[in-house]
């Protein structure tokens, strides 16, 4: 079953005709929906692992998520659109093909960031989005380091280093209760790892 939605991108001043599979190839609804250029260029096992990041988003279930596609040519591994004024409005990201679990949830992370910010009180940003995002995945899960925080012996070191960061990023969202400074503190003990 197909059907098609009319929204306006805001990001890119477009409108899209998006057809979205509603059945979700059997695996579960949890609320993601892919694009019909998503549902063509991404593997099952891809689309599998989309969905089983997407259960680390509770606050999400109740909403439906578009998943998009991005040309594996250009330099965004990801994206998302979605308005933070309108609940009426879809939710979207979209995605190269086999992205990292990390880029996905942070993507997802986005979405928080949008429609969820005053309730989980998650800033707006990039560096922050990859810090909640740290937050967010199981250890075994998280496949790559963020892209906005840290520093190259971070990302050189990074599986070896991974969990103490994950420990750092649960430590600085609860510093940010108290010190706005918090990605600061954060990079400066993550500097302090790769001495």
């Amino acid at each position: 079953m197909v059907r098609r939605l009319n929204f306006i991108n805001n990001s890119l001043g477009l409108i899209e005709d998006v057809e979205v599979q509603s059945d979700l190839l059997n695996y579960g609804s949890y609320g993601v929906k892919f694009t019909k250029k998503a549902n063509v260029n991404f593997t099952n096992e891809f689309k599998k692992r989309i969905i089983e990041i997407f259960k680390y988003f509770p606050e999400l279930h109740n909403e439906i998520v578009l998943v998009g596609w991005i040309a594996p040519t250009g330099w965004a591994r990801g994206s998302c659109w979605c308005s933070s004024t309108s609940a009426s409005k879809p939710l979207k990201i979209s995605l190269q093909p086999n992205e990292r679990n990390f880029t996905i949830a942070h993507e997802f992370t986005h979405v928080l960031q949008a429609r969820k910010k005053e309730v989980l009180q998650i800033p707006s940003g990039e560096r922050a989005c990859d810090i909640w995002t740290l937050t967010r995945l199981p250890l075994e899960l998280i496949d790559d380091y963020p892209s906005y925080i840290g520093n190259y012996p971070m990302r050189k070191r990074w599986d070896t280093i991974k969990k103490t960061v994950r420990e750092l990023a649960f430590n600085a969202v609860e510093i940010r209760k108290t010190k706005r400074q918090y990605i600061v503190w954060f990079e400066e003990e993550v500097k302090k790892l790769g001495k």
